[in-house]
């Protein structure tokens, strides 16, 4: 399953990619984050470390694990 969403922030544009795979014990999430700015492109890739039983369980928690983290390069809380 694979759910994404976007953020337009200032002067970059955001967009993450959840997709599900299965895993012992149920479903785990690749989150993707890609901003595409005045610097050039970035992408950020990192699994979910959480074991979720239901798939959609799963990828909303990804969405979520990755708008947030979007939110904390934007507020300049994160830099990479």
């Amino acid at each position: 399953m694979n759910l994404s969403g976007r953020v337009n922030e200032g002067n970059g544009n955001w967009s993450v990619t959840a997709k599900t795979h299965e895993a012992e014990g149920g479903f785990i999430c690749q989150i993707n984050v890609t901003a595409r700015n005045l610097h050039g492109d970035f992408t950020h890739e990192f699994k979910d470390s959480h074991i979720f039983i239901a798939e959609q369980d799963a990828v909303l928690h990804g969405l979520r694990e990755g708008m947030i983290w979007i939110d904390l390069e934007i507020s300049r809380t994160i830099r990479v």
